[in-house]
């Protein structure tokens, strides 16, 4: 399991889960200090900001993988 978690991709996946952790509590930050909360069109924009992210991280992942699985040991 710690081999797993102290590879390349173990520490791409636990900075993922923090990214998306971080995210969640920005958006409960967000939520209790702005003056009229989180209206729609404010979490909209800020679930497809993130959302673009996450295609690029997992795109980046995905490539990773391929050209780590075609190297020789």
């Amino acid at each position: 399991m710690r081999d797993r978690l102290t590879s390349d991709l173990g520490v791409y996946a636990l900075s993922g889960l923090l990214s998306f952790l971080v995210f969640l509590a920005a958006l409960v930050v967000l939520s209790a200090t702005l003056p009229g909360g989180l209206d729609a069109r404010r979490t909209v924009g800020l679930v497809v900001g993130y959302l673009l992210f996450l295609s690029a991280y997992t795109a980046a992942w995905y490539i990773y993988t391929g050209i780590d699985a075609r190297e020789e040991v």
